[in-house]
Parts: C-alpha cells; sequence; structure tokens
C-alpha cells in the first residue's frame, strides 16, 4: 500500500458560518462657466480733436453650479432573501430525497415539477433507458437540476453494475491498491455513471472493519488508512464531476445492521480515538457532505438513532467536531428507524436534529411529511431559519444560485 497524502492534526472546534454583502456608491458632478471681460476702446487718431476718456469699465463674473443629485442603484439581494422569496412549502420540498426504483421516475418529475423535491436515490438494477429518465426528471425540476444518487461503493454494494464495470469492494481496494490508482479508479466509475446523468455517488464509507457487519465496505480497519483511501476516492469522484458522500456518521463498524435492527455503538470517548477520526478529518477538508448512520450512541444519544438526535448532529457533529456542510439522513425505511416511526414523523425529528437532506423511504410519502414539516415549523418546533439554512446548503451542493433558480413569478 503506498501513501501519498499528508495526515493532518486533529482538531476538535466548533466556527461560525458568515456571509457579507456591502455595496457603497456615490456620484456628484460640479460645473461652472465665467463671464469674459470686454476690451477697452481704441484711441481717437492724432489729428482728432482732444476726446474726453470714457468711464473706466467694469467687468463682472458669473458663476453658474449645477448639482447632479447621485444616481442610487439597489444591490443584489442575498441568497438568503432570494431564499425568504420561495413558499416554505417549497423550500422544505427541496429537502427531501427519496429512495425509488426506475418506475417511480414519473412520479418523482411530478413531484419536482412543483418545486417538492430536491433529488432521488435510485435503487435496484435501473436498465438503460435510466439516462432518459433521468433527463426527463431532470427537465421538469421546477427549481433547476436535482440530486440524482446512486450506492456505488464497490464490491456487494453496487447498482449499476450491469451498464458500468463492476467495482472492487473498498477492502480490496484498501488491501491491493494504491492511492493513486484508487482515486483513478473512482474517477474513472464516477464518469461512467455521470454519463448516465447521476450527479452523486453515495460513497466512500469511512467506518472502519471491527470484524462486523461493514466488513469489507470499508478500507481497512486503521482509521488513518480508511482516511487515506477514502479521501483517494472522494477526489476522484469530484474529478469526474460528481459528489462524494462520507458515511455512515459517528461510525457502522461496530454496530450490527441497521437494514434488520437498530445497532448500539460505543461512546464518544471510546469513538474519538478511532471510529471518529475519519468524520473529524472530513469535517477539517470541508468540502464532502456527510451521511448519518441509525446507530444509538451509547451516553449520547438517549437510546436515539443518531439520525435523529440533536446531542449526534447539532451537538458533536456541528458543534464539537465543526461541520457546517451538508448532512443527509441514511434511508428512512431501514428498520433501525421505520419499526418505531414512519416517514413523516423521522423526517421532522431529523430536521429538528439538524439534518439537511431526509432519504425518505418512500417517494409516495414526500406530500404527507412536507404537510407535517411546514406545521412544525409554524408551530415551532423547527425553526423557518433552519429550514432556510438547510435549503440554501442543498442548493449549493446541487451548483444552483438561489437567486437565479426562483420561477419569475416568484421573484
Amino acid at each position: 500500500m503506498q501513501r501519498t497524502s499528508p495526515r493532518r492534526r486533529l482538531r476538535w472546534h466548533g466556527w461560525p458560518y458568515a456571509r457579507t454583502v456591502a455595496v457603497i456608491f456615490t456620484i456628484g458632478l460640479i460645473a461652472s462657466a465665467c463671464g469674459t471681460p470686454t476690451a477697452d476702446d481704441a484711441l481717437a487718431s492724432s489729428n482728432q480733436a482732444p476726446t474726453t476718456s470714457p468711464p473706466p469699465t467694469t467687468t463682472t463674473t458669473t458663476t453658474t453650479t449645477t448639482t447632479v443629485a447621485p444616481t442610487t442603484t439597489t444591490a443584489a439581494p442575498t441568497p438568503s432573501e432570494c431564499a425568504a422569496r420561495v413558499p416554505l412549502e417549497q423550500q422544505i420540498g427541496q429537502l427531501m430525497f427519496p429512495v425509488i426504483v426506475q418506475t417511480e421516475f414519473e412520479t418523482a418529475a411530478e413531484l419536482a415539477s412543483d418545486g417538492l423535491l430536491g433529488g432521488v436515490v435510485v435503487l435496484g438494477n435501473p436498465s438503460a433507458s435510466i439516462a432518459d429518465d433521468i433527463a426527463r426528471y431532470q427537465q421538469a425540476s421546477l427549481l433547476g437540476p436535482g440530486v440524482i444518487a446512486v450506492d456505488e461503493e464497490g464490491g456487494r454494494v453496487q447498482r449499476l453494475s450491469s451498464l458500468t464495470t463492476a467495482l472492487p469492494s473498498a477492502g480490496t481496494v484498501g488491501s491491493t491498491f494504491s492511492l493513486d490508482e484508487a482515486a483513478q479508479l473512482a474517477e474513472d466509475h464516477a464518469r461512467a455513471i455521470g454519463e448516465l446523468g447521476f450527479t452523486m455517488n453515495l460513497a466512500p464509507v469511512v467506518d472502519l472493519d471491527n470484524g462486523g457487519f461493514i466488513g469489507d465496505r470499508a478500507f481497512g480497519e486503521d482509521p488513518e488508512q480508511v482516511v487515506d483511501f477514502a479521501f483517494a476516492t472522494a477526489d476522484g469522484i469530484l474529478a469526474a464531476g460528481l459528489d462524494p458522500v462520507i458515511k455512515h456518521f459517528p461510525g457502522h463498524g461496530r454496530g450490527l445492521d441497521s437494514h434488520t435492527g437498530l445497532p448500539t455503538i460505543p461512546g464518544v470517548e471510546t469513538l474519538r480515538e478511532t471510529d471518529l477520526v475519519p468524520f473529524v478529518e472530513a469535517a477539517e477538508r470541508g468540502d464532502l457532505p456527510i451521511m448519518v448512520g441509525h446507530l444509538v450512541v451509547e451516553g449520547l444519544t438517549n437510546g436515539q438513532p443518531a439520525s435523529i438526535s440533536p446531542a449526534a448532529i447539532d451537538g458533536l457533529l456541528r458543534t464539537d467536531i465543526g461541520f457546517d456542510g451538508l448532512v443527509m439522513t441514511d434511508a428512512l425505511n431501514m428498520d433501525a428507524i421505520a419499526n418505531d416511526l414512519n416517514n413523516a414523523e423521522a423526517a421532522e425529528l431529523s430536521l429538528a436534529a439538524g439534518v439537511d437532506l431526509i432519504m425518505l423511504g418512500s417517494v409516495a410519502d414526500t406530500a404527507l411529511t412536507i404537510e407535517r414539516i411546514v406545521e412544525a415549523v409554524e408551530n415551532g418546533r423547527i425553526s423557518n431559519a433552519s429550514i432556510t439554512a438547510s435549503f440554501l446548503r442543498v442548493m449549493e451542493t446541487r451548483g444552483l444560485a438561489v437567486c437565479g433558480s426562483i420561477p419569475a413569478d416568484d421573484q
């Protein structure tokens, strides 16, 4: 194994997020005009009779001042001001990110055409016509192209293996590839799925292989090795023009399968030296979205999954670690969540905890979920400011200027 990237010194901190817009201008103009004095008369010739000199001529100077009123140009609106023009229902809609199979693209496109979806996650085994389905969805989307995501980790987690070259597992990459080879492999594969219309790959996994459920989905058991290969993979995906996603915060390596139950992992003091290391370094790097897993953290989440826990997201991830980027949930149809909560209930709790993008378990639940979140905002269970902040993060991830994405009728 070859390592080429230097390690960073870990820091636990928070930092403020601020934007400043200032425009200063003044124009003034003063013009003056002066009168011109007259010349004296010429003297008479010597053979003329003497004459009396005319009285002296008085020269008068007149100054005219013209003042031009200052010209005022209205400052361009800020992204937050433009976001305020987007109806609350549509802002919330852009935070909805349901899992779908290919046959549900028409339903998804109808929602997107009303501004009620931020994107989709494609499951199943799509056919080659997926490219046309994605194109129709993007054309229909009211607030600009959405996030079209897929799980292409490699190994046993691939959705598009029939349409692209199969990928080796992360475990194989971490044990037999160099970092440069890992980056090139990720870039080549991301270009192939990007040609189908996908904009996001839900990879790389930065969980540690602790001998449990994750296994060869991890690059290894050593945190530093995992960070090296995860960042090389992420850089390859970015080089191909797609967004990678770091997952599953705060570390799924020690837990059971959250598809079939609710795992419990050790407390923060144990995780801090091991499982949390890749997430701390991802936060320091700052340009990679993070997915939160459905994991109970001992002593932190009070028996709740991290994906709906304010202590895990607003507390540990955003405040303690200092991450201010896009946060998404894992799918809400997994048993770790779905055994106790429906999609709308879980979505409300996740947004209240600090998540930006909600991976609904069913596109059919989108309208009901939006309705519930609107009611939660109106009744103070979720702040309007937090919805707007999440809306702006989602739009930024999609590469969309908020002020340029508002339909003309809403401006």
